[in-house]
């Protein structure tokens, strides 16, 4: 019996939630992970119940330090990768984009980038191009790795074909001033070769009713009657297939654990063996029963009055240097995965030795950005498509020039020294001097090539 129960989940889905959670809440830093309790911070005697015990552990958690490492590792490469803006290729129809790309004010250059952090985080984003009869326009929608819960492909003309996508949404529901969380789902089926969308929701007023589809219609492009594809495509960390893919942050996630814990050990010996405790020696039983009655004041101006052959001391403990040792090695390997932002250098270094120190993370970043430039690009050309344009003059590229390069003045004279010799074209001294920053990047090395050769007579002119 085929099953029909639209909320039905992957398994490696399922399993690869609580790994994505784990990941998430390193990014968020201290407050999510201290949130988790004991999630991530194991008790120190999980037999013992007793309310001192308990209250023992919650000091203990008090007292870890989280270095959010992670978070600021995965700030830094979105950084690099957003240093300069991306660049986007389209049909002027299709200009409202760079403003308002989901219909409700986002802008692609901002999508972008969340798509792009969720993918450094958990590898995976999806993005769907949906039309709105509101506004007449294509929009493209985001969706988050943990609410794409089913997907089903099936080789269809010679390649593997998406023919089927749940998507978990969260809508607010009005109740007055107030409002309360619903959830309901998108199903993306490819019926008979033809794309059809069907929105489920709960039956009646109950929220333990059985999801019922609530509304089902068929997009389709400008022109034609149908789309024989699902307008959806997966964003991943290796590539942009639906298999799920391993997080770039997740080494580094795991290093940041066990550094969290030893953060605990050593918080909690420091508070322990910082405790110095008092002694006395050479009292007899009078003398601590005297003690005892009118009680000890220690300090300057509290003179202690000792028997004979009597003394004072304090007792400290040794420091346990070994989970400082430990936090100082895994922070040491932590650098050697690009978590240079907790350790700065202020030491000058040339371009190719930051360029060569990055290398292992760039080359990561890079894999990601260009997957996240395919995907807009794709996306970009089912917009062009619902409005009946040419869908292959789209493109957004996400910048993967991740370290500046110097515009040394011998390079920029050899750069036009062979353009005005003619060993280079117009375009292609152009697209150089876009390398080097000179001239915007966003700018057509065609149109910038018009511009100088029909640019008006300067005034120092001979």
């Amino acid at each position: 019996m085929a099953n029909t129960d639209i909320t039905w989940v992957r398994p490696e889905h399922r399993a690869a939630c609580a790994a994505w959670k784990k990941i998430r809440d390193f990014c968020k830093g201290a407050d999510a992970v201290k949130r988790a309790g004991n999630a991530y911070l194991p008790f120190l005697d999980p037999t013992d119940k007793s309310l001192r015990n308990r209250k023992r552990n919650e000091d203990y958690l008090k007292r870890a330090v989280f270095y959010a490492i992670t978070g600021n590792t995965k700030i830094g490469l979105l950084g690099l990768a957003f240093r300069k803006d991306p660049t986007l290729s389209s049909p002027e129809k299709l200009a409202y984009l760079l403003k308002n790309t989901d219909g409700a004010g986002t802008s692609i250059y901002q999508q972008s980038q969340l798509v792009t952090e969720n993918v450094l985080e958990v590898a995976r984003e999806g993005l769907y191009v949906d039309y709105s009869d509101d506004s007449g326009q294509a929009i493209i929608l985001r969706y988050q790795a943990e609410n794409i819960i089913n997907w089903r492909t099936r080789r269809i003309n010679g390649r593997d074909q998406l023919v089927l996508v749940v998507l978990r949404e969260c809508v607010e529901k009005d109740d007055g001033y107030a409002f309360e969380d619903e959830i309901q789902y998108r199903e993306l089926a490819l019926v008979e070769e033809r794309f059809i969308c069907r929105v489920w929701r709960r039956s009646g007023e109950s929220t333990s009713g059985a999801y019922v589809v609530d509304s089902e219609y068929q997009p389709k492009p400008k022109g034609k009657d149908f789309w024989d594809e699902i307008p959806f495509t997966f964003v991943g960390a290796q590539n942009n297939d639906p298999t799920i893919d391993d997080s770039p942050l997740s080494a580094l996630v795991e290093i940041n654990h066990g550094h969290y814990r030893n953060s605990a050990d050593y918080e909690d010996s420091v508070w322990f063996c910082g405790q110095v405790q008092p002694y006395m020696t050479g009292l007899d039983t009078n003398w601590r029963d005297h003690l005892e009655k009118n009680g000890v004041k220690i300090g300057s101006r509290s003179p202690l009055l000792l028997p004979k052959d009597g003394s004072f001391g304090y007792a400290q403990a040794q420091p346990n240097m070994l989970a400082k040792e430990a936090m100082d090695s895994k922070r040491d390997y932590m650098v050697q995965l690009g978590a240079r932002l907790i350790e700065q250098n202020s030491a000058a270094k040339t371009a190719t030795q930051s360029s060569g120190e990055q290398t292992a993370s760039t080359s990561v970043l890079g894999i990601c950005v260009a997957n996240v430039s395919e995907a807009y690009s794709l996306a970009l050309g089912w917009c062009a498509k619902y409005l009946g344009l040419v869908s292959e003059d789209c493109s957004y590229t996400v910048n993967q020039e991740f370290i500046a390069k110097v515009a040394e003045s011998g390079m920029v004279t050899a750069i036009v020294s062979a353009w005005q010799s003619g060993a280079l074209r117009d375009t292609d001294m152009v697209r150089a001097m876009q390398k080097l920053d000179l001239i915007d990047p966003a700018d057509n090395p065609a149109d910038v090539s018009d511009a100088l050769r029909n640019q008006a007579p300067s005034l120092m002119g001979g």
